[in-house]
């Protein structure tokens, strides 16, 4: 879901300064088809090359659709090219502009604020502020059940706030633990949910929302949540990309727009895709270069401040042992590798894969939705630098997933409202089937620290079939296929 441009001019026209948002008037979504790894790279190298394209979803693998915005006399020269070449393709959205205005409804009335009547209502799309004016609310609300975390602060230096779940200490006996066995007396497992790292991606802030609102009003009143908050210590980050989830808001802004808002030697192209960002084979496949693509990768790993910060307090949590990364859209539940089509070592991709197997089953009794599910790499298209890359790498989270939301393109980014509560209804089905993998999980149980060898005082990491070897340090743990981490 990259942005090229055919010259450096004619983006710059996209950050003028206007007063007016920007517009997308006669810009249309075309699916593309490629049935061929020749006709994939005919999409990928010489549309581009032709004409300014914005990949919703870029081009891939023979046989995965590809999603491509153009605008103006582009969709023509699109259309021609493409019947040309002989590829199967369709006009998905017709109208983008028109699709924006019946979905971006927030200056049309009254906000949320913490000081006013009006309702926090999870079937609505809500600015950054809404967010965090309802969010401060809730210590005050449940004050024995959460938390506010201060996780950073953003290039243009907005808060980057999380919710994390207290309550009670301990409860493993109710997901059919034995009390005694060791580590119950620790802190308890600990699951991360973020979204909106992608800012035009709005489904995912909102699934977020609904998901902490749900679980705080399910808290004491479903048992099953009950259980779970019990046993496995939920932390939840709303709005990641915080400045650029509120340039897509803003009157002036750019309801399309996907990357941070961070500037360096020029401020021409702004902005770094922060699901590029993380330092883990950072700059290889699936990445750019170029500051003016949608997919640029940055000037260096952790360059961007959220990144950076986020990636800080998730690696000082020892208790983490899940994650996800919500984006849409697709409908996929996605876990690494997204560097390399190469599979995690066989242990922990069947524990992977087995969750993501019974969390789709789940979330699609709800509502009939289907998720399809994989490695990031072959499911989607390869993509290094990427968050659920690092927390499984880095710090050995076993359960480590990016996931993209509804649609399957007929709405694309611009999914309506109405499917917010259906969308945040089945995807709480699916957390709920992960937490419950954390919650029978340690770190431990997907490691192996070898206390023979000659390390002194640290211990021996023989971490592949091949024998491949090194010495843990105090707080890293042995993971297969990977090594000593955090």
């Amino acid at each position: 879901m990259q942005f090229s441009t055919a010259c450096v001019v004619a983006f710059a026209s996209l950050f003028s300064g206007a007063a007016a948002a920007k517009s997308y008037e006669g810009h249309s979504v075309l699916r593309i088809n490629p049935s061929t790894q020749e006709a994939v790279d005919i999409i990928k190298n010489e549309l581009p090359t032709a004409m300014r394209v914005d990949w919703w979803r870029e081009p891939s693998y023979p046989g995965n659709y590809i999603d491509a915005m153009v605008g103006g006399s582009d969709i023509e020269t699109a259309k021609n090219m493409l019947a040309a070449a002989g590829l199967d393709f369709e006009v998905f959205i017709e109208d983008v502009q028109k699709q924006i205005d019946s979905t971006h409804t927030l200056n049309s009335r009254e906000h949320f604020t913490a000081s006013n009547d009006v309702a926090f209502d999870y079937s609505k799309y809500h600015t950054l502020d809404e967010i965090s004016d309802w969010m401060k609310t809730l210590p005050d609300s449940y004050p024995d059940l959460v938390e506010l975390v201060d996780v950073g602060t953003s290039f243009e230096g907005r808060t980057i706030t999380a919710v994390k779940f207290t309550g009670k200490s301990n409860s493993f006996a109710r997901l059919g633990r034995n009390s005694t066995d060791a580590g119950a007396a620790s802190s308890k497992p600990g699951l991360w949910l973020d979204g909106g790292i992608h800012a035009r991606e709005w489904i995912s802030p909102a699934v977020n929302v609904y998901l902490l609102g749900h679980l705080l009003e399910g808290y004491g009143s479903d048992a099953e949540i009950t259980e779970l908050l019990d046993a496995v210590e939920f932390t939840i980050l709303p709005v990641f990309n915080v400045d650029g989830y509120a340039y897509t808001t803003a009157e002036d802004g750019d309801r399309m727009w996907r990357k941070t808002r961070s500037t360096y030697s020029s401020k021409l192209c702004v902005g770094v895709d922060p699901n590029r960002n993380w330092d883990w084979h950072w700059g290889e496949a699936g990445t750019s270069k170029n500051p003016c693509a949608d997919d640029y990768q940055g000037p260096n790993a952790f360059s961007e401040i959220e990144v950076k910060s986020v990636a800080a307090y998730i690696k000082a949590q020892e208790n983490l042992n899940g994650y996800v990364n919500f984006h849409s859209y697709s409908q996929l539940w996605m876990s690494p590798w997204g560097y390399t089509s190469d599979l995690p070592p066989t242990a922990d991709y069947d524990a992977q894969q087995q969750v993501s197997k019974d969390a789709t089953e789940a979330l699609s009794k709800v509502h009939g939705t289907k998720f399809d599910y994989g490695p990031i790499s072959s499911t989607i298209y390869p993509a290094s630098g990427s968050s659920a890359d690092w927390t499984y790498g880095e710090c050995g989270i076993l359960y480590s997933y990016g996931v993209e939301l509804r649609d399957t393109g007929k709405n694309g980014f611009l999914l309506p409202e109405d499917q917010i509560l259906d969308s945040g209804a089945e995807t709480l089905e699916a957390v709920k089937v992960l937490a419950r993998a954390v919650a029978d999980s340690k770190k431990a149980d997907f490691v192996r620290i070898m206390e023979d060898g000659d390390c002194d005082d640290a211990d021996l990491c023989v971490f592949n079939d091949a024998g491949d070897s090194e010495c843990c340090t105090s707080g890293e743990f042995c993971i297969q296929g990977v090594g000593c981490r955090c």
